[in-house]
């Protein structure tokens, strides 16, 4: 009997591990799928943290077993997602996390900062100044192409 479990337990593990690696972040289909969600009204803005926490992995979980086919539970998500936490806060102590300015933004969030006008917290997002470039413009070094009369005649004799 221990020999069926084990298979079993390897595949969920490694189904588990193949979660926890899956790019959410830059899957498009994803991303599109979740913004609709967030902001189809489906989440309200002012909900606990841990509201939206679990409403993202509820939606991290569907899309992961649809695609890869597999049958992960979300309190076995749950229980792995902090596992990971939990290693990672102790082997990484003193390390510096990622600016929250490295992460993209979804759809849903950067239409919220434009709508609020905080467009200073949109990452990556330049002021471009509203005057004409001082700068004398550059001169072209490139040929001026021929006239189509100009490459018939040459073609002709």
């Amino acid at each position: 009997m221990s020999t069926q479990t084990e298979p079993q337990q390897n595949s969920k593990a490694e189904a588990l591990h193949l979660y926890g690696s899956y790019p959410f972040d830059t899957d498009e289909t994803y991303q599109q799928g979740l913004a609709s969600i967030l902001g189809g009204g489906k989440l309200d803005p002012n909900s606990p943290e841990d509201l939206k926490e679990e409403m993202v992995r509820r939606t991290r979980v569907f899309y992961f077993n649809r695609i890869t086919g597999s049958t992960i539970t979300m309190d076995e998500a749950r229980e792995y997602e902090l596992s990971l936490l939990s290693s990672t806060s102790q082997s990484t102590k003193g390390v510096v996390e990622p600016n929250e300015e490295d992460r993209v933004l979804t759809f849903a969030e950067l239409k919220e900062l434009i709508e609020t006008g905080n467009v200073d917290k949109i990452p990556n997002n330049k002021i471009i100044p509203e005057r004409l470039n001082d700068a004398p413009p550059s001169e072209s070094t490139a040929t001026a192409r021929k006239k189509p009369w100009e490459t018939v005649v040459a073609a002709e004799p």
